[in-house]
């Protein structure tokens, strides 16, 4: 969520420059949600910076981590020799003084109207304005609370800037908003690098913890270590029974020449680094591993790492991996190759004394807990043996109260028969979607048999994944290709009809001017003309929802809007006796949209819940901000009391020309969809037959100070 800054930075853009900068806030803030990289965040708010303030040039500096330089990370504008020039040389925060190092140090705006004039400017200052051909610049601090991460600068070529102080303001705000945004994209690409190490460590801890054969659970730590540590070799050594001597079991990378390092001796003076780390169980870093040096090497490695493999603070054996790189390791290579020893560690005890039952068992329990996906496990009897957390979440119970009971007992009766299948008939299934209480859930179901080391059954599993989400997600995008290409469609034929519609109708009212006022030919142009009309009306919803215009971003009140809404509707309300029941939260925040849109979407609401109602009734119209901090979403609930809309219909309300009214088009709530989608706002709909319709919108929304109003209800 933005923080204390970003609310400031909202409520100075408001008054500092034109809708089109708070336009631009609002998509800047939009990326404060999304996973996207930093050089992507960049280069939006370069565009966005220069089309708002009408910059040719500009570059994003960043502070490194130990700030001692500020390097050129986004230059834009500028020819291929400039933009190389600025990659290429940094400014050095420690001796060099310039309009870019003092903003850096000072987090205060420099703006320079002129470089020669200003007395401001140094000799790099100069040196700088001379090679770009810069005659002025401003430079704005990008700022995370009172720690300046870098600054931005800009111009307009050899132009000299005109800025006021409104736009100076204007500026800085939109660089505050730019901070936020880059300072969590940054953070974000180093957890990524550190999610990445560790989901790398993951997935060849599963790797190793499905092999259950002593031999290859040998091969696959040594190869695993080698993938974990970009090294050259990898070498496990374990120690012989009387703890005297490590023994090689397994190797990854060139083969070893010297057959003597098959087997080092602990205690002996050339036994290297492996025997090092067993005989003192602590890891070791050698990354120069120079001929003068006393270290034995592996076939002329120059860095190595040995991790003693430690299980219950005894000394199994050593990991060891090499390199012919200098420098090659650093200091979380090894503590990686630490937790992974300490986990090939137990793996290898695990084998050891338990064998492969106990190791299967493990991985069982493992996966049963953190699968996605729900697992139930039965006996022979059909009694629930095991579920894992997953299970617990979908179906709504405690392992504890189900554990023991019978499937009928517990489950639907499909999931059921799926259970009989599998332990009387021995047949599985797999992935068979159910609607378990025939519901909107959406579940596939797969069985399998469950075998003990002799192949005898002993019971069967069942798996089952939600596929809701994911069927609504294949909905959507199957719905969005559909509309795109009727869009394109629409468009064309709207296009083709309207020309030949307007002769018709030239032609039509000529004959009627031209035909004697008693011929009773007049009332057949009459309808002529009425059916002209509409097809008019109805080309002109196809132009509408096909090619939309796009939305004139501002914040405005809600309540205003859906009075104004409500105004313009007043006759035909009263008309069909229908009132309006409207319930407001107080302090209700703005919204960002377009007022005129939001008011068409408004409209075409009221009307459908009129036409729901036709003996009358009430629309209730309710408004609340929802959301912690100082950003959340204002919510519209609009809700009548009317016929309701049938199951098998209400996914089709927003397909262009679906209508259940004989003089409808079809086209009123399509378009609606498309202004909400432009505004980013959700929509939820819900009906009951015979008791009424909800549609609910959400608006993002930021709270801004602005004086208290009263609203009279309609």
């Amino acid at each position: 969520m933005p923080t204390d800054q970003a609310k400031q930075t909202a409520a100075a853009a408001q008054g500092a420059t034109p809708d089109k900068l708070l336009s631009s806030i609002h998509k800047i803030s939009s990326l404060l949600t999304r996973t996207i990289s930093l050089d992507k965040i960049l280069t939006s708010i370069v565009k966005e910076t220069c089309l708002v303030f009408g910059f040719t040039r500009m570059a994003i500096f960043l502070a490194d981590k130990d700030r001692r330089l500020l390097e050129c990370c986004y230059i834009h504008g500028f020819n291929a020799q400039d933009s190389q020039r600025a990659r290429r040389f940094p400014y050095r925060l420690g001796d060099q003084d310039c309009v870019e190092t003092r903003v850096a140090h000072q987090g205060k705006t420099v703006f320079v109207k002129d470089y020669l004039s200003d007395p401001r400017m140094t000799a790099i200052d100069l040196t700088v304005s001379r090679i770009m051909g810069r005659v002025s610049t401003i430079a704005v601090p990008l700022k995370i609370k009172k720690d300046v991460i870098g600054l931005i600068t800009a111009d307009k070529d050899d132009v000299r800037l005109k800025l006021t102080q409104k736009d100076i303001n204007a500026f800085s705000t939109f660089a505050n908003q730019a901070s936020i945004i880059i300072e969590n994209a940054r953070l974000q690409a180093q957890n990524q690098q550190k999610i990445k190490q560790l989901l790398t460590l993951q997935e060849i801890s599963k790797k190793t913890s499905s092999t259950f054969h002593l031999g290859k659970l040998f091969q696959v730590i040594s190869a695993s270590a080698l993938q974990l540590t970009k090294a050259s070799s990898a070498r496990l050594f374990l120690l012989d029974d009387e703890g005297k001597a490590l023994s090689m079991v397994s190797s990854s990378g060139p083969a070893i020449k010297d057959k003597k390092r098959l087997r080092l001796k602990l205690g002996d003076a050339v036994a290297g680094l492996a025997a090092h780390a067993a005989q003192t169980g602590a890891p070791a870093l050698i990354n120069d591993a120079a001929p003068d040096r006393q270290e034995p090497r592996f076939d002329g490695a120059v860095a190595q790492l040995a991790a003693p493999l430690i299980s219950e603070k005894r000394v199994l054996g050593v990991l060891h991996v090499a390199s012919d790189q200098s420098g090659a390791f650093s200091e979380d290579d090894l503590k990686l190759l630490m937790i992974f020893a300490g986990h090939s560690a137990s793996l290898i005890k695990n084998v050891r004394l338990y064998g492969q039952v106990m190791t299967e068992r493990n991985l069982r329990e493992n996966i049963l807990e953190s699968s996605p996906n729900s697992i139930i496990s039965l006996n022979l009897r059909k009694e629930i043996s095991s579920i894992n957390r997953r299970a617990e979440e979908m179906f709504g119970f405690k392992r504890k109260e189900v554990l023991g009971k019978k499937a009928a007992m517990v489950f639907d009766q499909e999931i059921a028969h799926i259970i009989d299948l599998a332990l009387d008939d021995h047949a599985v299934v797999n992935r068979k979607e159910i609607n378990p209480n025939h519901g909107a859930t959406a579940l596939g179901v797969t069985s399998s048999l469950l075998r003990n080391h002799q192949s005898a059954l002993i019971g069967a599993m069942i798996i089952v994944r939600d596929l809701t989400e994911e069927k609504k997600t294949d909905e959507l995008i199957r719905r969005i290709d559909r509309l795109t290409s009727l869009g394109q469609l629409s468009a064309g034929i709207a296009h083709e009809i309207r020309n030949p519609l307007a002769s018709i109708y030239f032609n039509v009212q000529l004959l009627a001017k031209k035909l004697p006022a008693s011929d009773p030919t007049h009332s057949l142009l009459g309808d002529t003309q009425e059916g002209v009309n509409r097809i008019r009306t109805l080309v002109k919803g196809m132009l509408d929802f096909a090619k939309p215009s796009p939305p004139s971003l501002k914040h405005d009140s809600l309540p205003r809007i859906i009075h104004e809404s409500i105004a313009l509707m007043e006759s035909q309300l009263r008309k069909n006796k229908v009132e309006a029941a409207l319930h407001f939260e107080d302090d209700l925040p703005d919204i960002v949209c377009d007022p005129h849109q939001i008011q068409q979407v408004l409209i075409n609401l009221l009307i459908n819940a009129m036409d729901a109602m036709p003996d009358g009734g009430r629309i209730d119209l309710d408004a609340r901000f929802a959301g912690a901090g100082p950003c959340g979403e204002v919510t519209l609930r609009c809700t009548d009391h009317g016929v309701g809309i049938s199951p098998e219909n209400l996914g089709k309300i927003f397909n262009p020309f679906f209508t259940t009214k004989p003089e409808g088009t079809g086209l009123g709530l399509s378009i609606v969809h498309k202004i909400l989608e432009q505004h980013q706002v959700a929509a939820e709909v819900t009906s009951q037959p015979n008791q009424g319709t909800t549609f609910l919108l959400k608006f993002p929304a930021c709270r801004i100070e602005r004086p208290r109003c009263t609203v009279t209800p309609f």
